[in-house]
């Protein structure tokens, strides 16, 4: 008899076992989670995360799968700051356009790149990741604590570097866009990752729509991230909930401890796997 489970994975061109689906739901809860605790996108965890416990896996293919998770982890980031009235519109309306073009761009031309080298570049970005993270554990972040007008080239700059990296890597772009608003914006650190929420959820969908539809390019299948998505995206959505309830009662810093140890895994297996296919 055809499980439920099996009903939905069995358009899938690769045989995902029937535990896998386990793991896309555990998946979305961490991701959600750490999401909803720390402010980052689940990028830096569903990607190393799919390509290390699925053998098939590309990483085209999971980038797609990441980007298409994207906008629900998001949205209810950007509904919770908007009613915590963190988000400048003002701001939203001069990044966003740079934004989108940037993240086009750059999504297409992701599903150009040799696999490797996307995992190399995705590892060099993860200690870009530990370095932030290291930042925040010792209390060194800089912060901009008063409103300052920014001038049209701190936002076209802004919205161009997000948009680029978020579409080259597979990411929301919120670990780079909220240090971006903050100090080139001049936004308060809080309306900062307000904002930032509230442009990566509508670039998150362009992207993730580019990226689906250039996959073909890289001789992947649409239908498998849009489907693994879908697995991945309810247990995103109760850990961003959960991840939003647990801020006042863990402490942050023992929790991006425990994320760094993971970041620096994952950059690990991601050197050794990428490097020698590199030439």
């Amino acid at each position: 008899m055809i499980t439920a489970v099996e009903t939905v994975l069995q358009p899938i061109r690769v045989p995902y076992p029937k535990m896998d689906f386990l793991l896309f739901v555990g998946l979305g809860l961490a991701a959600g989670t750490l999401g909803g605790l720390l402010g980052i996108g689940g990028s830096v965890i569903m990607i190393p995360v799919l390509i290390f416990s699925i053998p098939t896996m590309s990483i085209h293919l999971a980038q797609a799968i990441a980007m298409s998770v994207n906008p629900a982890v998001a949205i209810s980031s950007a509904a919770k700051h908007h009613k915590n009235k963190n988000v400048s519109w003002y701001v939203v309306k001069r990044v966003l356009p740079m934004s989108l073009l940037f993240i086009v761009l750059a999504a297409w031309f992701s599903n150009q790149i040799k696999g490797a080298w996307l995992e190399f570049t995705f590892a060099v970005f993860l200690i870009w990741v530990l370095w932030d993270q290291i930042k925040c554990i010792v209390g060194k972040s800089k912060t901009t604590p008063t409103n300052s007008n920014a001038t049209m080239k701190q936002f076209v700059a802004t919205g161009g570097i997000t948009g680029t990296l978020a579409g080259l890597l597979g990411i929301g772009g919120g670990l780079i866009q909220v240090p971006l608003l903050n100090r080139l914006c001049k936004l308060p650190i809080k309306r900062a990752i307000g904002t930032s929420s509230a442009i990566m959820f509508v670039t998150a969908i362009v992207g993730a729509t580019v990226k689906n539809v250039s996959l073909p390019s890289a001789d992947q299948n649409v239908g498998e991230s849009i489907k693994l998505a879908a697995l991945i995206i309810p247990g995103a959505l109760i850990g961003g909930w959960i991840g939003a309830k647990l801020t006042k009662v863990l402490p942050s810093k023992a929790i991006r401890i425990v994320f760094s140890v993971l970041v620096v895994v994952a950059g690990y297996k991601l050197f050794s796997g990428s490097i020698p296919l590199l030439f």
